[in-house]
């Protein structure tokens, strides 16, 4: 390559080209149409936008006057007499509904404890326990004592099935299934066992602990001494489930 720029082949030669008169620097903008703004009509947006407005400012100026109307027909119908009339009509009123409500507080029923339906740990034991829980006893595959009373821990749970029983008996749909499954066989299944609160009672003098002589006897009874089981529904306060 030359050095010499003179000595260069001729290139391509650039074309001149002409500004629009609106590009150059303070050309004025072409006058805008009356009427119009960037090509939208003024006229148009204005129609639609006010229709709108009235109809928001015709109702307003419309509520005011009826609230104002019927404002001024109130007051002029609600004169001091009226407005006594009505005071006593109220005042009737709600001292009629006292009335009523306090009636029928008085006619409700007071919830008050269900009284027992076994007056003592000996009844329950005597007229339902041995009576219908009856099982072949023979004082050494299972045992029972007929003094029930003289054993501590059999005591302790012959009054757990009563109470429970006075419990579970207002239920009428499945209290005694309940007394029967978690309770009964439960507390039964430890008296009746040759280890368990009876384990010492044996056969009994006279075999009086057992029934194997009969099928489906009763369980064997004696009854405690006088006085130690009182019906606790002869007692004022005691005649509630405890």
């Amino acid at each position: 390559m030359s050095d010499d720029w003179g000595d260069e082949e001729p290139g391509i030669e650039a074309q001149p080209f002409e500004l629009d008169e609106r590009d150059e620097p303070g050309a004025e903008l072409p006058e805008r149409e009356p009427g119009r703004l960037f090509g939208v009509d003024i006229a148009d947006v204005a129609n639609a936008l006010a229709a709108p407005a009235i109809r928001s400012v015709v109702q307003k100026a419309i509520t005011g006057a009826v609230k104002d109307a019927v404002q001024a027909e109130v007051d002029e119908a609600l004169d001091p007499s009226v407005i006594e009339e009505l005071q006593a009509q109220a005042a009737t009123a709600a001292r009629r509904a006292v009335t009523a409500a306090m009636d029928a507080l008085d006619d409700d029923p007071v919830d008050e404890e269900p009284t027992l339906y076994y007056g003592s740990l000996d009844e329950f034991v005597r007229e339902y326990l041995v009576k219908n829980y009856r099982r072949r006893v023979d004082g050494e595959r299972a045992v029972w004592a007929a003094d029930w009373w003289n054993y501590p821990e059999a005591t302790i749970r012959l009054d757990a099935l009563w109470r429970a029983w006075e419990h579970l008996r207002l239920d009428p749909t499945t209290g005694m299934s309940v007394w029967l499954r978690d309770h009964a066989d439960h507390h039964m299944s430890v008296l009746l066992d040759p280890h368990g609160p009876f384990s010492a009672a044996g056969a009994g003098g006279g075999r009086v602990n057992t029934n194997d002589d009969q099928k489906g006897a009763e369980l064997p009874y004696a009854a405690p001494p006088e006085g130690l089981y009182p019906d606790v529904r002869s007692h004022p306060g005691s005649s509630s489930m405890r």
